[in-house]
């Protein structure tokens, strides 16, 4: 007989569901301002690092919006609601996988093109900081794809389509585990990979400068093939 893996709940997963629950009662309201990391981590008797990381993961799925300097803010809520938990997910068979590249291909494709369109200097200059992590940290794996994706994420934002973005940042945990994972597999094993990965990359930062549409959007479905095949190997 086979079962289902079961996984028990982290404490930031339990206090992102509690804070959530919170939202759609309407205990909390769009706009309020939520406590202190602080406060939440005595009220709820655990670590700042779990506030941090349940925040983070309300911010995914767009309940609030965390502002630097300012605070945590719940932002107005959505009817529509993806259902995506809020662990990882963790790729558990190729299956999965490959349902997330396929995604991965219909969602980046579009807003890469969509910022060669809308992308403005201050978007370019988010790229290029992301792209500069990205260089310098070639021999971290968690550091480099940490970069990495803030350069998809960047992206995103450059189309100016708020929807799609929040999207993205709905499969944001199971996208980051995809790309731990293929650094662990191939990119580190030859530095060559790395500095591979940093060209496909900035290929594409170039075409969104000058604006070429067609060219970001093939540039961004070669990388995302190449992933994929790469990721396709080691399963079989």
């Amino acid at each position: 007989m086979k079962y289902e893996r079961v996984r028990s709940k982290k404490i930031y997963e339990e206090v992102a569901d509690s804070l959530k629950g919170a939202i759609e009662k309407g205990d909390l309201k769009p706009g309020d301002r939520l406590e202190s990391v602080e406060k939440l981590a005595e009220r709820f008797a655990v670590g700042r690092s779990a506030i941090r990381e349940a925040l983070s993961a309300l911010r995914a799925t767009g309940l609030v919006d965390i502002r630097h300097g300012e605070g945590t803010f719940v932002r107005s809520y959505e009817s529509i609601d993806l259902k995506i938990p809020y662990s990882s997910l963790l790729l558990v068979n190729p299956k999965e996988i490959k349902e997330l590249l396929e995604v991965r291909k219909i969602l980046e494709v579009g807003s890469v093109q969509a910022a060669a369109k809308h992308r403005t200097e201050e978007d370019l200059q988010q790229m290029k900081e992301a792209l500069h992590l990205m260089n310098i940290h070639m021999d971290d794996e968690k550091l480099g794809e940490k970069a990495d994706w803030a350069f998809h994420m960047q992206v995103a934002r450059a189309s100016k389509n708020d929807m799609l973005v929040r999207l993205l940042q709905s499969v944001a945990d199971l996208t980051v585990e995809t790309m731990l994972e293929t650094r662990r597999i191939w990119l580190y094993s030859e530095k060559v990979r790395a500095e591979q990965l940093h060209e496909e990359h900035m290929a594409i930062y170039t075409a969104i400068e000058k604006r070429q549409v067609a060219r970001a959007g093939e540039l961004m479905m070669d990388h995302l093939q190449s992933v994929e095949s790469l990721l396709s190997q080691y399963i079989n």
